[in-house]
């Protein structure tokens, strides 16, 4: 719960007006931060309200790709290493060439797939990005389609897939496809199994997650297609059904190259995805896949939709939204929803519609009866890419060995940006405070509309949680403080985990620091001061404030170590965006002081920055009397 204290030295003396003001805005924030909403999950119904104007859709859409991007552990993005393209053996069909294909997508880690080329065609051609979904065999996923029925059935018909097919055909009509596997599928099975990868909250510290990793493969995948001569870098296209229609959206949502998209069976308001590899921890706080959809806008895309699954209200709900954000921009006739009477599949119906739509947007060809499926003749063994005769590079890495290296690569991100002077800072404070506030789901620029009328302004805040009550009075009288009494919100790690909890909630790290940047925004406070466990909220919060604060911390209870940050602050991608470190740094250049660091926290390099850009610090390695804090926090610091 949460408790205003007006029993500090200065509120005696307010006029009864202001003593309700401060009891109001209490009950306020109590009301508003800790009303118990059922939780997020997979299935809740959640369908975005387009903005009214393009400028504030572009605002927005700047914050969901940061969003995106951090979940998946993209932000700073990491160095694009060497693809080392390696091609086994290339399958030439009548019009067409297949080739077996391999690219290092990370230092020993290697995304296998297929390359469709046109045969006996002039390039430079178009080209799709083309992940596959939870079919049973990937991207060879080969299943015999269902006869078109005529009449159209009454019940949705059975969902099969032929992606295969998608390859041979694109490849048919003159554009280049990579198909390329999901992590555990085919021959990229370094990591065994896809669905039991990189589960549990200590690599979502990191941002390391399944989802995270694929869209990086993803977004090197296009690096690839990019980087080959006969690729035209301005035509590229990506679709995928099922999951691999939430890796087309989550791609086109965060690199510029994509030029059109065609998620298929996958945009939904009532279900966002099955897997871990769709659900990254921190993803779908305050947002939904119908969203993340219309961050293509205005560029072409099509929504391909069943009946018999969870997009059957595409043409009604999730689409009609998604066409009022290109409205915004005049583009309503670059973007179109079609619907077939199948369960979930990918099939020729669904295929030849989106080849139609790839003619119109990459090849400008607008018939598309010069986009029909014509059957091909491969096996999927002959497909592979490592065999007998062209095993895996020796030093291919384990999973493990792969999410120690991303982790190991977030701490040299980290060292190579840490702040040396006021342009380094500017730059750290773009990346890293953006970052916090995604670890966190925090609003960072709480509505003023809280702060009352009548109610004081300005002053000292000390937060504190339940104990040590008579040392916070004594100081409260000594500052002429107020206090905001905290008991911290807790989940058990299990409920954390469940249901791909911290996806689309925030955590109750999350919830108490927002409560205190809402006081200290809401009231304007200039000086804050944390005590016991409230003192990481307060670094926290002091960290994404825009103003200037003198700030006061207690160290003692600062977590050091992954398990420490788990068993009581677990906030998704928390230390990925630099934790308690780079929280402390982004106070400068506002009056610092750390007390109680212990051995722990080991400030020695913050305090070089705030040395560089000539702001006040003070570090105490043990608990500071109140005498000598009220002293520090009274002095001044500044010429």
């Amino acid at each position: 719960m949460i408790r205003i204290d007006s029993r500090s030295a200065s509120l005696p003396r307010a006029k009864s007006q202001e003593r309700r003001a401060y009891l109001l805005l209490g009950v306020l924030l109590a009301m508003t931060t800790l009303a118990a909403e059922k939780p997020r999950d997979v299935n809740t119904h959640h369908c975005f309200t387009p903005p009214e104007t393009k400028k504030e859709w572009e605002a927005r859409a700047k914050q969901l790709r940061e969003q995106i991007l951090f979940s998946a552990g993209l932000t700073p993005m990491p160095e694009k290493t060497a693809l080392n393209p390696q091609i086994t053996s290339t399958i030439e069909g009548p019009d067409y060439f297949v080739d077996c294909i391999a690219i290092e997508t990370w230092p020993g880690f290697y995304l296998c797939g297929n390359l469709y080329r046109p045969k006996g065609r002039k390039g430079p051609f178009p080209a799709i990005a083309n992940p596959h979904g939870h079919f049973k065999h990937g991207r060879l996923e080969m299943e015999a389609d269902v006869p078109r029925a005529e009449p159209p059935p009454a019940k949705p018909a059975a969902g099969k897939a032929n992606l295969v097919s998608i390859g041979v055909n694109l490849a048919r009509q003159g554009i280049i496809v990579f198909a390329y596997d999901m992590i555990g599928y085919n021959d990229t099975n370094q990591i065994p199994d896809h669905r039991k990868f990189c589960l549990g909250l200590q690599p979502w510290l990191w941002n390391v997650s399944l989802n995270g990793i694929q869209l990086w493969n993803s977004i090197r995948v296009v690096d690839y297609l990019c980087s080959r001569p006969d690729v035209d870098k301005e035509r590229i296209g990506a679709t995928g059904a099922s999951g691999g229609g939430t890796q087309t959206f989550l791609l086109m949502a965060v690199d510029e190259r994509i030029a059109a998209a065609a998620p298929a069976v996958m945009i939904s308001a009532s279900m966002q995805g099955g897997c871990m590899c769709e659900n990254a921890p921190g993803l779908r706080v305050g947002t939904d896949n119908v969203e993340i959809g219309a961050l293509m806008a205005p560029k072409p895309l099509l929504l391909i939709a069943a009946t018999g699954d969870w997009t059957k209200n595409n043409p009604t709900e999730e689409w009609p939204a998604i066409k009022k954000v290109y409205d915004l921009y005049g583009k309503g006739d670059r973007t179109a929803c079609v619907q077939f009477n199948y369960q979930h599949n990918y099939n020729i119906e669904a295929r030849e519609a989106m080849y139609a739509f790839f003619g119109r947007w990459l090849l400008d060809d607008k018939d598309p009866e010069h986009f029909r499926e014509k059957p091909f003749d491969l096996k999927a063994d002959d497909m592979k890419v490592w065999t007998e005769a062209h095993p895996r590079p020796a030093g291919a890495i384990t999973g493990e060995q792969l999410i120690k290296s991303l982790i190991e690569n977030s701490e040299k991100q980290l060292a190579a940006a840490w702040p040396k002077d006021k342009d380094g800072l500017k730059q750290f404070r773009k990346t890293y405070a953006t970052g916090l506030a995604n670890a966190l789901s925090v609003c960072t620029n709480p509505k003023r509309e809280l702060h009352l009328s009548g109610g004081r302004v300005g002053g000292v805040l000390i937060v504190a949680v339940p104990g040590e009550k008579e040392r916070v009075e004594k100081l409260a009288l000594a500052l002429r403080a107020s206090v905001l009494w905290l008991e911290r919100q807790s989940l058990p790690l299990t409920a954390l985990e469940k249901d791909f909890f911290s996806c689309y909630n925030r955590t109750p790290l999350g919830n108490d620091v927002q409560r205190v940047l809402d006081e200290v925004a809401a009231r304007e406070i200039k000086t804050v001061v944390g005590l016991g466990d409230a003192g990481t909220l307060v670094l926290l919060a002091r960290a994404l404030y825009d103003g200037d604060v003198r700030t006061a911390v207690d160290c003692g209870m600062f977590p050091a170590e992954d398990s420490a940050f788990l068993e009581s602050h677990y906030a998704p991608g928390l230390r990925r965006a630099g934790d308690l470190r780079a929280a402390a740094v982004l106070c400068a250049p506002s009056p610092l002081c750390l007390i109680n660091t212990g051995a722990k926290f080991k400030p020695e390099q913050i305090a070089e920055t705030f040395r560089a850009v000539k702001a006040p610090l003070r570090v105490e390695t043990g608990v500071l009397s109140t005498e000598d804090l009220s002293v520090w926090l009274a002095s001044k610091l500044r010429p």
